[in-house]
Order: structure tokens, then sequence, then C-alpha cells
């Protein structure tokens, strides 16, 4: 056979191609062995070539091995998740200083490829870059969700929590003596209490993004498609859950060999069904002339007075004529930015904030000795017989509450690692070398669980924020100075919503404290200690439901529950918003 045959000349590609892929690939490995050798990255668990320490951990639980390795290597670590560098910073010094006080560096965010690339189009703002289109949205949010702000945003939260208070008093035992199941995304059925403390933390918010509200418990075509998109994000993001994010040829596989990208693509299209609806509809009413509060309104109304009413696509428009400076919020978001920002503020306003009321009362349930402390304090604050539920002018006379909450922010924050920050360029901390482009992640529940910052860190008491005649503060950030906590995140990147976020705790809390009884049948009590059982999957773990049974302290109690509801239903109409259908 000669060698000019086509068969033999496809061999001997085939052979050539082989050889050099498999030269390439020593080399890479060659070269990553010697440098991994050179340089004085952060101590780490040894881990495999290629893979790194990627079969090592449950990528949808990482906090659990990841506090295991916090207490062996110290307040930093480095695993790596295939190619990707993970800089994990275990104490509240290493991370404020990296995520704080170089905040230059560390501001930007480590995005998976296939939650932010392709489930999300590039356009969802946890994720966002440290860049102008960054500013360009926390510059519009600001204005909704500043400290000064958010107080305006009080009126809706009291009202809201009247409408929940109502609901408890109606599901009463409902969640214990009926068969609940959750789904297996984690679905909750409509009937159970947590749907009712869904429907209030969902009603909050779409009404600040919307100038909306979810007005019905049952058959609402928004309120838990809200957190079926939030619950499948949380998972689909977590660092290692698909090699595409570390493996960057992998995304040149065509659909047929990538069957990842086919079903993201899909997400997309779901989670557009959602969010797009939304600003779609919004858009329609404000072209009708008819004007909503909230800020999706009343950005097109600002949109379309620079000039701007249309503006499909994704990202900014800038407004002049230059390239945007490095700190410019100079700049208008196009619709698919805008939808997805608006989703943002849904999914984070919703999601933590119920879990974190869920968690709460879990706690509570766990603690009797401390909620009869509480409510006691709440007795003597807020005596039935003034006819009236709790407020946030009693929050100086309710500082053990407070402390309350805090603990539970402090013991089971909902985004339990914190969501990770990208180092922008190389650094060097304590000695340790962090190349550009790690992740680097503030270990929430490690920080937590530090037992020299937090005495027996597992246990739930309130007593660490609380003084006697004293009022507690939330001291939860962001500013690193008398920082108590860090459920809200570090830095440039902290958290807008926590002003928002506190508010709605307080004012939930304190009244189911003060207005209702609640109880749980000690065998079906989750444990909080039970990962598996208690909590979902997902960088927000939040609780899986259990049953509660709620009934009124008293007549006087329910008396003032039903009275403010009724109230209510007369406000929703001089407002102008559909009154509650139950």
């Amino acid at each position: 056979m000669a060698l000019s045959d086509p068969l033999v000349a496809r061999s001997i590609t085939a052979l050539d191609s082989a050889l050099v892929l498999g030269t390439l690939l020593l080399t890479v490995l060659l070269y990553t062995f010697a440098r991994e050798r050179n340089t004085s990255y952060p101590p780490g668990p040894p881990g495999i070539p290629l893979l790194g320490n990627l079969l090592q951990v449950d990528v949808l639980r990482p906090h659990l091995q990841f506090l295991e390795w916090a207490r062996q290597y110290g307040p930093i670590f480095r695993v790596r998740m295939g190619p990707t560098h993970l800089v994990v910073l275990n104490t509240a010094h290493a991370a404020d200083e990296l995520l704080v006080n170089r905040g230059a560096i560390y501001s930007g965010r480590a995005a998976p490829h296939v939650a932010m690339g392709i489930v999300s189009d590039g356009q969802r703002m946890v994720f966002l870059g440290y860049t102008h289109a960054w500013r360009v949205v926390r510059r519009a949010l600001q204005g909704t969700l500043g400290p000064a702000p958010s107080r305006q945003l009080r009126k809706m939260q009291e009202f809201e929590s009247r409408v929940l208070m109502h609901d408890l008093l109606l599901h009463g035992d409902r969640s214990v003596v009926e068969t609940h199941v959750q789904g297996p995304n984690g679905e909750i059925p409509e009937e159970h209490w947590f749907g009712i403390v869904r429907r209030y933390t969902t009603g909050v918010v779409l009404n600040m993004a919307y100038g909306r509200r979810v007005n019905k418990l049952f058959g609402h075509p928004y309120l838990h498609r809200i957190y079926d998109v939030m619950g499948n994000f949380t998972k689909v993001s977590q660092p290692g859950n698909y090699m595409a994010d570390g493996f960057s040829f992998l995304r040149w596989l065509p659909d047929r060999l990538a069957p990842w990208r086919v079903e993201a693509r899909k997400m997309h299209l779901w989670e557009m069904d959602l969010w797009g609806r939304l600003l779609d509809e919004c858009r329609a009413t404000f072209k009708s002339g008819i004007a909503l509060a909230g800020f999706v309104p009343s950005y097109l109304r600002a949109r379309a007075d620079a000039g701007f009413e249309d503006l499909p696509g994704r990202g900014v428009v800038v407004v002049s004529s230059s390239a945007p400076a490095d700190t410019s919020t100079a700049g208008w978001m196009r619709d698919k930015l805008l939808a997805y920002t608006a989703g943002s503020m849904l999914e984070a306003g919703s999601d933590t904030t119920a879990a974190t009321i869920e968690t709460f009362v879990l706690f509570m349930l766990h603690n009797p000795a401390v909620l009869a402390r509480a409510r006691a304090e709440l007795d003597a604050a807020v005596p039935v017989a003034q006819g009236r539920m709790p407020n946030w002018e009693d929050e100086e006379s309710l500082p053990l509450v407070v402390a309350c909450i805090k603990e539970t922010l402090r013991r089971r924050p909902p985004t339990i690692m914190g969501v990770p920050h990208c180092a922008d360029a190389d650094d060097v901390y304590e000695g340790h070398f962090i190349p550009k482009g790690s992740t680097v992640i503030g270990n929430i529940w490690a920080i937590h669980m530090d037992p020299a910052r937090y005495p027996d860190p597992l246990a739930f008491r309130p007593e660490r924020w609380y003084t006697p005649g004293k009022p507690t503060r939330w001291a939860s950030g962001p500013t690193s100075q008398d920082r108590d906590h860090y459920a809200f995140g570090w830095g440039r990147r902290f958290c807008q919503g926590s002003y928002m976020a506190e508010a709605s705790l307080f004012v939930v809390l304190t009244r189911v404290l003060w207005g209702l009884d609640f109880a749980c049948p000690p065998d079906r009590l989750p444990d909080p200690d039970d990962e598996t059982r208690t909590w979902s999957e997902g960088f927000i773990a939040v609780p899986k439901i259990f049953p509660v049974a709620f009934r009124p302290r008293s007549d006087a109690h329910a008396e003032v529950v039903r009275r403010a509801y009724e109230d209510v239903q007369r406000e929703w109409q001089v407002l102008g918003l559909a009154v509650d259908e139950r």
C-alpha cells in the first residue's frame, strides 16, 4: 500500500494529532506542577492531577468539607476545582483585609460559565464583574435600597406583615394534620405555612420592584416560580458543579457532546419566561399611560425621559461618545439586564429573608427558654391592652428579640459560604501568593463557627449580643469595625438589600412572637445539625419544610390581628392595589 494512500494519510494525521494533544497536555501538567512547587501558594489539601480536589468536595454542600479544612489549615487555604484556584478565607480578619481593605482587587466576581454565561446570558447582577455595567446597576438600585430610601419601604412591610399574621392565624394546625410533601427540586406545597412566609417576602419585593402585590396565597402566577428559579440557580452556580466552568476547552464541544449547554439554554428560556414577562407587562402598562410605583416603572420613565424608551438587548448603553471611565456610573440598562436586575431583587429579597424567618422559628422551637424570655420582653414593651402589634418604634425596648434575630443570622446564614469574589490582579497575603483570576471565598460558615470569636459556636445563644436595658445594635456591616456577623457579605459587594431585610425580619418576627403560639410535634422537629434532612443544597441553603401549628396567644391578640387585617384591605384600595383574596 502506497504511502500516499488516503487511509494511511488519515492514520498518520490521527496519530500526529494524538501525539500533539498528548504533548500539549503533558507540557501543561508539567508547567503547572513546576509552577505550583515554586510558588508560595496558601496551604491546602493535596489533590490529583488535572482534577485537583474536585472529587473531595460535595459541590452542593461544600461548607462541611471547607470547615474541616479551615480547622486543619487555618485562616487561608487553597483548593483546586479542576484548573480553577479557590482561595478560601476562614477568619473575619483575613476576609476583612482582602475583601474590604483591598476591595480594589477583590470586588470582582468569579462568574461560572454555565450559570452566568448561558443560564443568565451574562446579565445576573450577583455575578457581574466589577465593571461599568455593574456600577450602572448598583447606582440605579441605590435610590431604592440605600439606608434612607429603604425606610420608605416600611409602610409596605408593615401592611404586608398584617396579612401574614392573619394568614398564620387562619392556617392554624393545617401543616401538622395534613400531609405535605416537598418536591424533588425543593418545591413546597402551596398549603404549607412556608407558603405564607413566601407570600410576605415576595409581596414586599414585588411591590418594590414592580409596584404590584401578591394578593393570593394559592394559584398566583409568579409566587412559587420565583423560588423555583432561585432554587435551581443556587445549584447550577455552585463552583465545581459543571466541568465546563473550569475546563474552558469543553465549551468548544458541539451541542451533541455538550448536553449541559443544551439544558442550560432551556433554563435561560425558562427564566426569561418569568423575568422577561414581568418586564413586558410593566412596559405595556407604562406605555398605556398608567403610572405605577416601583423600581422598574420609575426606571422606564426616567430612561424614556432621557431619550431611551426602547432599549432591547443585553448590557448597558453608554450615554457619551467616549468609552466609560472605570469609575463611571453613566449609562442605561438595556431590557434584558433590567429584567434580570429586577429578577435579582426578587430572588435575593424573597428567598433569603423567607429562609431566615423559617430558621428563626426552628431555633425558637429548639430553645423554649429563650422563646419565653423574648415573649416576656414583648409583653412588657407592647401590652395587648394597647390594641396594636409591635412596630419599629419599639425596637429599642426589644434588645433580646433583636439579639435572637442576629443569632439566627450567625448560627445559620442563608448564603452559607457567601458569593465568591475574584482576584482581578496578582496579590500576596501573609506571604501567600494569590494569582490573578483566583476565585476568593469569604467562608461565612467557618467564620461563624470560629470558637475563638463565638464560644460554643453551634449553640444558639442570643446572649452574645444582649445587654439588659441597652438597645442591641444590628452591627451587620458593611464597615469592618465592631461587626458581629457576615451574613450580608463584604466590601463593595455588600448586600444592598440588608437594611430592607433587617426591617422585614424585625417587623415579622416581633409580631409572630407577640401574637402567636407555635408548636411542632417533637418527633417531627428537624435537627438543625442534620445537614441532609434539614437543609437544602446550593449556595443558599434554606430549611426543608417542617410542620408547625399556630394559634393566637389570647382572644385579645386574635382580635388585634383580625382588625389590622381588615384595616389594611381599605389601605390597599386607597393605594390602588389589589385587595387580598382568601
